[in-house]
């Protein structure tokens, strides 16, 4: 399974955080240790953490047992893959903070189709997601829900995933809702007999906050309940959507429950949360996962708010889009079959003619205009078309689904093109949950048809302003409140109107400058060239048939292996010779469920080596090395984890691969990095742009284009255009996009670089000095491989320019020369003002 470039930000940024606060609980309980026992409580590790990251420490939290202990929250948009992190978030905690393949983890969803889509892909052993808790477990892995029997031997022996839900949380019943911490039934297994008091009492002391039906000091009775089945296992608890339990009330429940660590989940974070990792709505329109530019289309005449005039549109736009379709899936062969969502008034079945439109109003009109009645499925409380079918099925019918509010939480699907509003927009509730419905994109991928990667809003009575608000509200309560910017309403262009921009007049006479360097591949012996490309020019090279497992790997296996307990922690209960009670953390050996598995091994390494019969050659080979070194029962003992190991040496091996193919067409002068005018083979700074206009001011005067789209610009970038603007010898800058027609700088990995920005220094005469390119990165990026990638292939870059050694081909300029002075720089978040400066002295 591949992460998507944010994914694996999110993820290192986890397990740097996890291996930054495991570091600091070591030296902090060392020393604890040395200190009176009335000034233990005062020492907090976590504190310490964030201000390692300069992170705000809003939520201090103690656990039951008076114990510091990091409760931390991830922001991830509707949509951005809250799962697949929250899987890695496991994987990163028990190698980095754990460090053990068991324990348990807590997993609390609010909502019940998530919890059961969740829950059945990760009991499914072939799901790529199983498959990476099988990792972190050595393939000791149990999923198990409330009321499941369970016990303290299970979580000893294995990685057990604890599922809960928690229905119809609200702010007002949250307390009423975590009281399933104190359901019964299927826990008696981690206490001692119901008649052994002595037992439980020498429990309650070591945790004293379990909850008891009696306790007389010597004695006592414990409750088998899962809240306490909870504090006895001190868990790595996960709460998607947390905003919906962070209150006061909800905070110390989940305290009381001796976590460890707790990790939330949300698109929408409150104030006074712990926030560690953002995912941006940008980032997911980088990685074409949202539908936008967002369109609403007012009715056609407002007067009549004539919902079926409405209804007629959307059908129309709907064939428009399937046409569309049809001819995507002709050249690609990936199927797409749009679908409109119809918000009605009124949906049971005691409601219909009392002067509110209803679900079966909206289906007769469709009929009417002759639709095919198994194209149309309501969704309601009571009427349920579209149970237990999959909308994304080639065999699937539906074009249409009616609702009210039903779809408005918990339901996803990336074929939802349009919604259709009939309620009044003005005071219309459900709309803000309707519009995330409509964004997702299918298969997270652009078709690059414009009309299937937009997204469509039409509405039948109220007005352009009510409904904007809801639709931003919307984007906001998705979690990608950066990108309301990119909402268009048809016919009204003082909402986010576009806006064309062109190079502004005063820098036209520097057209020699607009060329920016790209590397292209020499054939000396006919003079010709041609862009750079991954696929044909690093792909074609990779060669991995000499691949073995190295000694040094080995070693390093070995020893891991020789580190790694393979224990079963338990509890020895004992009474001192001051009558007081004692006890002590034994450990002894467990049998756990070994395996080797070629099948496994080989897809694992096939998502580096792309030939399967070389994986599967290498697999076999590796198993063969293997056994000879450390034994088949370790192989078999240890195989998830030396799979990763594999995996991960191959993937380095790629990397130097890639690398060393990319240095060895540069020292053979088949690769140069080259400026020129060609058409084909060069790139030009396009002469104009598309901008939406917000409400934030552009206070800028040094860019390139007549306005600049200020919305769109994090907060290091706004940062950074600010100092530039500073510069005296500052010529002109803009901000680069990401999009086909903008500049990027293929290096020797797959995926390109899009750098932030191009600024032009000027000389006395104020024609051009030097070309900048330039990437910002904020300060927590800096180290992350990604980061370190691209820095490298811009010093190669600039290492160029200063050795003399960017070629330029002019081919169609008849006036000066073309622009050789370029060189490109990663400017690091907290040194944007030195680093700045020092190019512009």
């Amino acid at each position: 399974m591949y992460l998507k470039n944010y994914q694996i930000r999110v993820v290192n940024e986890l397990k740097n955080f996890f291996q930054t606060s495991k570091e600091q609980k070591i030296t902090f309980d060392a020393a604890t240790a040395l200190l009176p026992e009335d000034m233990r409580d005062s020492l907090n590790y976590v504190q310490k953490t964030f201000e390692k990251f300069s992170f705000p420490y809003n939520d201090s939290s103690k656990n039951g047992l008076g114990k510091f202990y990091p409760r931390i929250v991830m922001k991830v948009p509707t949509g951005g893959g809250k799962t697949l992190l929250a899987v890695e978030a496991i994987r990163e905690y028990q190698n980095n903070f754990a460090q053990k393949k068991t324990g348990l983890v807590v997993w609390i969803v609010p909502r019940e189709p998530i919890y059961k889509q969740t829950l059945n892909r990760l009991r499914d052993k072939g799901d790529p997601y199983r498959q990476l808790l099988d990792q972190a477990s050595g393939g000791r892995t149990l999923i198990v829900e409330k009321g499941q029997k369970l016990s303290l031997q299970d979580i000893e022996e294995n990685l057990v995933v604890l599922f809960v839900m928690i229905q119809s949380i609200s702010r007002a019943n949250t307390a009423e809702a975590l009281k399933v911490f104190k359901d019964s039934g299927g826990y008696d297994g981690f206490f001692p007999q119901d008649n052994r008091y002595d037992l439980h009492a020498e429990w309650l002391k070591q945790v004293p906050n379990l909850d008891t039906l009696w306790n007389n000091g010597d004695q006592a009775q414990l409750v088998t309940s899962l809240g306490n089945a909870v504090r006895v296992s001190k868990p790595f608890i996960i709460i998607d959507e947390i905003h919906k339990v962070f209150s006061d009330t909800a905070r110390k429940t989940i305290d009381n429950l001796n976590p460890e660590m707790v990790l939330g989940l949300t698109a929408t974070p409150k104030e006074g949360m712990n926030i560690i990792t953002k995912v941006t709505g940008l980032e997911l329109k980088d990685e074409e996962m949202v539908k936008l530019d967002l369109h609403i289309i007012p009715p056609v005449d407002a007067s009549t708010e004539d919902w079926k005039a409405m209804l007629n549109q959307i059908k129309e736009q709907r064939e428009h889009l399937e046409v569309k379709a049809i001819e995507f899936r002709r050249n690609t062969g990936q199927y797409i079959r749009p679908i409109s969502l119809i918000q009605v008034e009124r949906t049971g079945n005691d409601q219909r003619g009392r002067g509110f439109v209803h679900s079966l109003d909206a289906k007769e009109h469709l009929l009417d205009l002759g639709v095919n009645p198994d194209e149309i499925a309501i969704k309601s409380s009571s009427q349920n078309d579209i149970e237990d079918i999959d909308l994304l099925s080639p065999d699937c019918p539906i074009r249409f689904i009616i609702t009210k509010e039903a779809l408005s939480e918990g339901w996803d699907c990336p074929f939802a093109y349009s919604l259709g509003i009939i309620p009044n927009t003005a005071s219309n509730t459900g709309v803000t949950q309707l519009v995330g419905r409509i964004l997702r994109q299918p298969r997270g991928k652009k078709t690059g048809i414009k009309e299937l990667d937009e997204s469509y809003v039409y509405y039948s009575k109220g007005d352009n302003g009510s409904l904007l608000n809801k639709v931003i509200a919307g984007f906001k309560e998705e979690g990608l409140e950066d990108l309301t910017g990119k909402v268009q309403v048809q016919g009204n262009a003082t909402v986010n109107p576009p806006k064309k921009v062109e190079i502004k007049e005063e820098f036209r006479d520097y057209q020699y400058a607009f060329y920016l360097p790209v590397w292209l591949m020499v054939n000396r012996e006919n003079d010709s060239k041609r862009r750079f490309s991954y696929d044909f020019d690093i792909r074609p090279y990779l060669s991995f048939e000499e691949y073995s497992i190295s000694q040094e790997l080995l070693q390093k296996i070995t020893e891991s292996l020789s580190e790694e307990n393979k224990e079963q922690k338990s509890f020895t209960v004992t009474i001192d010779q001051q009558s007081h009670a004692q006890y002590s953390e034994e450990s002894r050996g467990v049998v756990s469920k070994s395996f080797i598995s070629k099948n496994y091994l080989s897809r694992r390494i096939s998502e580096i080596v792309d030939n399967p019969f070389l994986a599967r050659k290498i697999c076999n080979a590796v198993v063969d090395k293997l056994i000879e070194e450390i034994s088949e029962e370790k192989l078999s003992d240890h195989f998830s984890y030396i799979t990763a190991k594999i995996v991960e040496d191959l993937s380095n091996q790629r990397k130097l691969q890639e690398e060393e193919i990319f240095m060895k067409h540069l020292n053979e002068e088949t690769l140069e990095l080259v400026i020129t005018d060609d058409r084909i083979n060069g790139f030009q700074i396009p002469k104009e742009d598309v901008i939406t206009i917000t409400g934030l001011p552009n206070t800028y005067t040094k860019n390139l284009y007549s306005d600049v789209e200020v919305s769109s610009m994090n907060s290091l970038e706004k940062s950074v255009a600010g100092i530039l603007e500073n510069q005296q010898k500052l010529l002109w800058w803009f901000r680069n996009k990401v999009g086909k027609n903008w500049y990027s700088i293929q290096g020797w990995h797959k995926h390109k670089i899009r750098p932030d920005f191009v600024v032009a220094k000027k000389k006395e005469d104020n024609s051009v000095d030097i070309i900048y390119i330039l990437e910002s990165k904020g300060e927590h990026l800096v180290n992350n491989p990604d980061t370190v990638y691209k820095k490298k292939v811009f010093d190669k870059m600039t290492e160029l320019h200063q050795n003399g050694k960017i070629k330029s081909y002019q081919t169609e300029l008849d006036f000066g020369q073309i622009c050789e002075e370029q060189a490109a720089y990663l400017i690091e978040g907290s040194q944007e003002d030195t680093e700045i400066r020092r190019l512009f002295m």
